[in-house]
């Protein structure tokens, strides 16, 4: 089969490698779309040797020994598990939080590839209402419902989304869906603006406007109740601390490698509540299925950039820009 092999910074190559080999339990998908994660940039940015692409959907075409309730011809979406299922964090359905994660993920091989494996037990039927792409939007989607429900948001709760890429975008359409009485992002790509502005009340475009001064004018100087930071940079991490209202609460979906300095008093005397979030717990990829397969979101617009693997040096360079939505490899 072809394969999307990471051989240097920022350089894939396309590489003939060997079909994955099936456990007793796994299956062997045909790969229609896989999508470009935030993740995957930052390994491709580096050089990590990881083989990327975990957002995907396919057909099953082979079946191991002891698959039961799964045949040749199935369309399929993919819950990217890769945790242990028996330290402490998955025994409590933290599975993003796994003792072994990264242990895993340096052993996973990518879906940007003609086929990908999967463990029986990771496997979600698709509808026929549900496109191979919008499939492979669902774990992102999974993402913005677990960085909601870390937030503890309300039904009524004014929200703030700091960055607009595909998990910002994300994290606004659920956030909206689930009740937030009001929706303000921050953004300083056009195109990903005019994504947004059927889903936010304001999207500020940072370019020309001071989106702290903005925010707090449009919550009459309170700021909202929950901030979530899905760009990881330093500014919007800056902003966070300032934007959100006192007793409100920060969560930190943005994966910023920077160092940023930022004043702690202001997180005790403000009575903050800052939490990172990472991946999905047990529950919610099914959760974000439902979301997609009875239009409670919508996630066709996101999907602005479809590739050939041949072609995905220039996909992820395009999506590195921070150019539109979600860019899909159809390998």
């Amino acid at each position: 089969m072809r394969s999307a092999i990471l051989e240097d910074v920022r350089r894939f190559a396309i590489r003939e490698v060997p079909d994955p080999i099936l456990g007793k339990d796994e299956v062997l998908i045909k790969v229609q779309y896989c999508g470009v994660c935030g993740s995957d940039l930052h390994i491709y940015e580096m050089g990590t040797a990881i083989r990327p692409g975990h957002e995907f959907s396919g057909d099953i075409v082979d079946v191991g020994s002891d698959v039961k309730g799964w045949r040749i011809g199935d369309r399929v979406a993919v819950e990217p598990r890769i945790s242990c299922g028996g330290c402490y964090w998955c025994e409590r359905g933290e599975i993003g939080l796994c003792d072994q994660f990264y242990v895993a993920l340096e052993q996973y091989q990518g879906a940007f590839a003609t086929y990908a494996k999967a463990g029986c037990h990771q496997l979600h039927r698709l509808p026929d209402e549900i496109s191979y792409e919008h499939a492979a939007l669902i774990e992102p989607t999974t993402c913005a419902v677990h960085a909601i429900r870390l937030s503890e948001m309300q039904e009524g709760d004014i929200v703030a989304v700091l960055g607009l890429g595909p998990i910002g975008q994300l994290v606004a359409r659920v956030a909206r869906a689930l009740g937030a009485k009001s929706v303000y992002a921050t953004e300083k790509s056009q195109s990903r603006v005019e994504l947004a502005k059927d889903v936010a009340d304001e999207v500020v475009d940072v370019n020309v406007t001071n989106p702290v001064d903005r925010i707090l004018e449009l919550t009459q100087g309170t700021g909202p109740d929950i901030v979530f930071e899905c760009a990881g940079n330093v500014a919007t991490s800056q902003q966070s601390i300032p934007l959100v209202r006192k007793g409100g609460t920060i969560v930190i979906a943005g994966i910023c490698f920077d160092w940023v300095e930022t004043p702690i008093s202001s997180i005790v005397l403000k009575g903050l509540t800052v939490k990172g979030s990472i991946c999905f717990s047990d529950g919610e990829y099914a959760y974000a299925f439902d979301l997609i397969k009875d239009r409670k979101i919508d996630v066709a617009p996101l999907v602005t950039c479809k590739m050939p693997l041949d072609d995905i040096n220039e996909a992820f360079e395009k999506a590195s820009r921070g150019e539109g939505g979600k860019t899909l490899i159809k390998p």
